[in-house]
């Protein structure tokens, strides 16, 4: 019983002592041409010496390195303000709705208007609040320009 117990182990810990592959990464990135325009965003999926492949929900995109111009990490400011919006918005309407008494006396109002209410003023604050957090993203661009020595300088950045 003891062998058993010591070979499962054994068997399920291989895994720990493998090498660290850079492929299971989760790191966000955009992608810039030369010119500055955005050519692709997505997950890392695999980096090589000439090009960086991105994991775009389904599809996945090879970008070769002469084409890339600037990489910016983490996703834009837009996204932390809209998704602020959308969680402050449900979370407000759902209060609102839960609240609402039509036959109070002072305060009246019905689930729909309590839905609305909660919505402009829970996207607002939302809003706000992924504004706010906008200061605190820490989010890098890296200038490569077409450049083998630039691009291995961020491989060498990327992978620790």
């Amino acid at each position: 019983m003891k062998n058993l117990i010591f070979a499962i182990t054994l068997i399920l810990s291989i895994n720990i002592y493998s090498q660290n592959r850079f492929e299971k990464t989760k790191a966000f990135v955009r992608v810039y041409d030369l010119q500055g325009k955005k050519i692709g965003k997505g997950k890392i999926l695999s980096i090589s010496d000439t090009s960086l492949q991105l994991n775009r929900k389904v599809a996945s995109a090879e970008i070769p390195v002469n084409s890339i111009g600037s990489i910016k990490t983490k996703r834009s400011a837009g996204h932390n303000v809209l998704k602020g919006a959308v969680i402050g918005a449900s979370t407000m309407a759902i209060l609102g709705a839960a609240t609402a008494n039509p036959d109070d006396w002072f305060l009246a109002y019905s689930a729909g208007e309590g839905v609305a209410v909660g919505a402009v003023f829970g996207g607002a604050g939302g809003a706000a609040i992924g504004g706010i957090t906008i200061l605190f993203k820490n989010s890098k661009s890296y200038e490569i320009n077409g450049d083998l020595k630039k691009w291995k300088a961020f491989n060498e950045i990327i992978i620790k």
